[in-house]
């Protein structure tokens, strides 16, 4: 790598280049070591940079900054704990490694400089000549350098967000392997005078001397150029959320947003899996920005993976977000900081993106509370948030609502689905899985039903089951709590997962595919993952197992390797089911399905996503079913076992409707239907 390799420009200017995107993060990532001098710096400036800085820092690069004495107040505070970290090794944390402090612009400058890639000096004025007496620090260059090249600049940019992105800025630019006139070497030597303090007219002294000397000036508000008055502070620091250059719409995430906006914001989108729900949930605020002056966002996910997912799209439109999971010492001042100047005027957009665990939480919703303007919950998978713990505490302090699911409708659950509509809306809009299939958004697949009879012990289990079950639909009609009958049904449902007979069936189905087979998901029961691994194993698959004891590195590893196809298949549980994205997947046997409709539509539909190469995919289905010739059943029995049958093939049939192969599917449930009177369930009167 090398500064010489990058098609620099002689000049970029605000009308036809970002700055950061098209010439900083270029240099940073082919430099060792970026000398800067600038008038006014801030973290916030510096976080801009984080995609050149990571590449920056994996090479040993160091960064030398000279910059006038006026800093905002939190930004000293975390120079400082740099500085104490780095000569008297306080904090142990700082041993962790760039990626991990990357997401926060305080912790990112105080590890910068414990780790010794920051250095930082401040200069004065010192002329006592100067018929000024607020003369001020204020020249802008920078010189990037690699083992054998370097690259000056100069012009009107600060190193600040206002100074590299929301201002009109311009830069001039020398190259050292193509400089007659000697500009660059001007401007190291320049810069070399001035970090030794050699320049006349200025004083240069280290961090710590300017602190000890009461040099600097703390700021609360961020420095605009312009007269700042207490009841509107000039804000150009916050980072404006904007839809990506390289992001289109398509028309029904236009469709979508434009739904929302017609009822004032709020409302659910039952979009399918797969089909963008991040994307244009994001596009969405930041057009709700464009109308709003101010903006306070919380995103609530289910799980910490999916927070992880939104934060780095988050970035990817201009937020600046707060991650706000795991301990709350990690998160807490800052968030409640970010809110204090939110409502005060000094910030415009607050984002933070947290668990549902976290967002009910005591310490969070004692935040939220305080709260006096403009904000907006962003909710994924919100059907979560319908349980009756969570929805007590959905704060009444958002004016703009909006949940996401493929499946809001909660399974039976109707009061805990009736609080979600109450407090987010009703569905404002609507893209089905069978539409964005259609339209070729999602890929088609074939539909393999495979019915496995139960084992002789297993059978009289499922009977005992089905006369308990049968005894509390009868109570439920007078009334009765259904607490009961959920643990019956899940006990029954674990019965079926578990089903023997799905083992031999399954090596019966691979018996002459091991050679092919590859990019294959595998779901399975809790207690069946070791079994099905050691049959795949047996039969010399390169396969792994992707469960909740993987570490989330472990499991991005485990990802990685089965879309290259070093990993045959996954084994894996419902951790596969919301959030994951693997669109490699050709194949999928389901071990162990569920009659929730939550849970069998995300499962397709995370099967069905788009992938180079992938024109269709395969469905195999291993639905464990009593003896088909089973006669004799008691007639109260027969009709719960009529109603349990029915619900499973309805999600028989939803797997089934859609499918390339669709009639052929349906002939291999055909006779069960028959058996129990439900073939109106398959479509036939």
């Amino acid at each position: 790598m090398s500064l010489k390799e990058i098609p620099l420009k002689y000049e970029y200017r605000s009308d036809g280049a970002n700055l950061v995107k098209d010439f900083y993060t270029p240099c940073l990532r082919n430099a060792t070591q970026y000398w800067r001098a600038v008038g006014y710096f801030t973290s916030n400036g510096l976080a801009l940079n984080v995609k050149g800085l990571s590449t920056f820092i994996r090479r040993g690069g160091q960064m030398s900054l000279v910059t006038g004495p006026k800093l905002m107040s939190d930004d000293i505070e975390a120079i400082q704990r740099g500085y104490d970290a780095k000569e008297q090794n306080l904090d142990p944390s700082f041993d962790c490694n760039f990626e991990a402090v990357s997401h926060d612009r305080l912790m990112l400058l105080t590890w910068l400089i414990a780790n010794g890639h920051l250095d930082i000096k401040i200069a004065s004025p010192s002329d006592s000549n100067t018929t000024y007496s607020q003369a001020i620090y204020h020249e802008k260059t920078g010189v990037f350098l690699d083992d054998n090249n370097a690259v000056a600049f100069s012009g009107s940019s600060n190193e600040t967000v206002g100074g590299l992105l929301n201002n009109f800025e311009s830069i001039d630019v020398h190259w050292s392997w193509d400089d007659i006139q000697e500009r660059v070497q001007q401007k190291i030597d320049n810069f070399k005078r001035l970090w030794h303090n050699d320049t006349d007219k200025l004083d240069v002294i280290d961090f710590l001397s300017a602190v000890t000397k009461e040099l600097l000036i703390h700021q609360t508000v961020y420095q605009t150029g312009q007269v700042e008055t207490p009841d509107r502070p000039e804000i150009i620091e916050q980072t404006v959320p904007y839809l990506p250059e390289d992001i289109v719409l398509r028309k029904y995430q236009s469709e979508a947003i434009g739904a929302w906006f017609e009822n004032e914001c709020r409302g659910l989108w039952e979009m399918a899996t797969g089909t963008g729900k991040t994307i244009t949930a994001l596009s969405a605020l930041a057009k709700l920005r464009e109308e709003k002056e101010n903006l306070f966002v919380v995103i609530a996910c289910p799980y910490q993976h999916l927070v992880d997912q939104w934060y780095e799209e988050a970035i990817r439109f201009g937020f600046e977000p707060i991650l706000a999971y795991k301990s709350s010492t990690s998160w807490v001042n800052r968030l409640n900081t970010a809110l204090v100047r939110y409502n005060y005027g000094v910030r415009d957009v607050v984002c933070t993106i947290t668990t549902q665990t976290t967002f009910i939480a005591e310490t969070m919703q004692k935040l939220l509370f305080k709260l006096k303007r403009s904000a907006v919950l962003i909710a994924d998978e919100v059907h979560h948030l319908g349980a009756e713990r969570s929805r007590k505490r959905l704060p009444d302090v958002f004016n703009y609502r909006l949940g996401l699911s493929a499946t809001p409708n909660r399974w039976f659950d109707e009061s805990g689905t009736t609080a979600l509509r109450t407090y987010f809306g009703d569905t404002v809009y609507e893209f089905s899985l069978d539409r964005a299939i259609k339209n070729g958004y999602l890929c088609p697949y074939y539909y393999h039903p495979h019915l496995v009879e139960l084992t002789d012990e297993e059978f009289e289990a499922y009977e005992h089951l089905t006369e308990r079950l049968s005894k509390l639909y009868h109570q439920l009609e007078s009334g009765e709590t259904s607490e009961a009958l959920e643990r019956l049904l899940i006990k029954r449902a674990t019965l079926l997962n578990r089903a023997e007979n799905k083992l031999a069936k399954l090596a019966e189905l691979l018996a002459d595919k091991t050679d092919s087979l590859h990019h294959t998901l595998f779901y399975c029961a809790p207690g069946r993952i070791a079994p099905v691994l050691e049959l795949l194993t047996d039969l010399e698959l390169r396969v792994a197992k992707f469960t909740a004891e993987e570490s989330a590195t472990k499991r991005q590893e485990l990802l990685k390797m089965f879309a290259s196809g070093h990993l045959q298949a996954l084994v894996a549980m419902k951790c596969l089911d919301e959030g994951v994205d693997v669109p490699s997947t050709r194949t999928a046997y389901i071990l162990a399905s569920s009659s929730n409709p939550k849970e069998f539509i995300q499962r397709r539909g995370r099967i069905l996503r788009q992938s180079a190469g992938k024109e269709h995919a395969e469905i195999h289905d291993l639905i464990a079913v009593p003896p088909i010739d089973y006669q004799q059943y008691p007639a109260s029995t027969f009709r719960t076992e009529h109603k349990i049958i029915g619900r499973e093939l309805k999600r028989f049939n939803e797997f089934a409707r859609m499918a390339l192969n669709k009639f052929e599917a349906r002939d291999k449930i055909w006779e069960i239907a028959k058996k129990y009177n439900l073939l109106s369930t398959l479509g036939v009167s």
